[in-house]
């Protein structure tokens, strides 16, 4: 499915007016049912339906392990994911009352739990990186994306060891880019715990928490992290840097995993 669509506009530029044709980015609802319980509706990239559903359940505290899953089918032209999982715990009525529609933006975290992002996640420091390894791996995640250079209407977000980016994805929603990577990464079994998260919009506390619950102790973002992202960054001992460009970036917590 197309990611970008033309369209006719008219521009004004210098005094000049013209009409002509442009792109821009293509989103589409997509409803997860979980056990035949409708839970959630995001606004998303029309791509990977199959990486957001369960990236996104993974984010929730939903599942846990592929063991979890029964099933997943994905209706692409009707944007239906259909997820069923084993019930060994209550895990679909806490979503009955507060159904979303989100773009995955902001808000996009209907279990997030406050408390359990500051006191109940381990974080290790399996990974080291240096200063410079920093700012290579960020100019390489900035080249990556062509659909936000010829549009500029996506986020993107991706997962990388280090030297190589394991995992790349982009969507209309940073959350959504982010749960994205998080289906991709753990539907090919790859190892979170050692590994680094790029990404290219805020660092907010709901993103971090995303990250922290799959044990990722390196954040790095392209803009700025926000106020509570940066106390639970502190607390549970991230490291979170901001304003990666060029030659440059803030450091903000967890010094001991940059090599300077």
């Amino acid at each position: 499915m197309n990611l970008t669509k033309e369209i006719i506009l008219t521009r004004y530029e210098k005094g000049k007016i013209e009409e002509t044709s442009d792109i821009v980015v293509r989103e589409q609802p997509l409803t997860i049912h979980l056990n035949d319980i409708e839970i959630v509706t995001l606004l998303c990239s029309p791509k990977d339906f199959e990486y957001l559903s369960l990236g996104f359940l993974l984010s929730e505290g939903i599942i846990k392990e592929k063991s979890d899953i029964k099933s997943i089918k994905i209706d692409r032209d009707k944007g239906k994911a259909y997820v069923d999982i084993i019930e060994n715990k209550d895990t679909t009525k806490c979503f009955l009352k507060d159904k979303v529609l989100t773009k995955g933006c902001s808000g996009a975290s209907m279990l997030y739990n406050f408390e359990e992002a500051l006191y109940n996640i381990p974080i290790d420091n399996k990974i080291k990186i240096s200063y410079k390894k920093v700012l290579s791996v960020m100019r390489e995640f900035s080249g990556k994306s062509e659909l936000f250079q010829n549009t500029g209407g996506v986020h993107s977000a991706a997962l990388s060891d280090g030297d190589n980016m394991l995992v790349f994805q982009e969507d209309v929603g940073r959350h959504n880019a982010l749960d994205k990577v998080i289906g991709e990464a753990f539907m090919k079994g790859i190892e979170f715990s050692d590994k680094i998260l790029l990404l290219s919009g805020r660092i907010s506390s709901e993103m971090l928490t995303k990250a922290a619950k799959r044990n990722i102790s390196i954040v790095i973002s392209r803009s700025a992290p926000m106020d509570l992202a940066l106390e639970i960054g502190k607390i549970i001992n991230m490291t979170i840097i901001g304003f990666a460009r060029g030659e440059r970036f803030n450091l903000y917590s967890g010094k001991e995993r940059i090599i300077f």
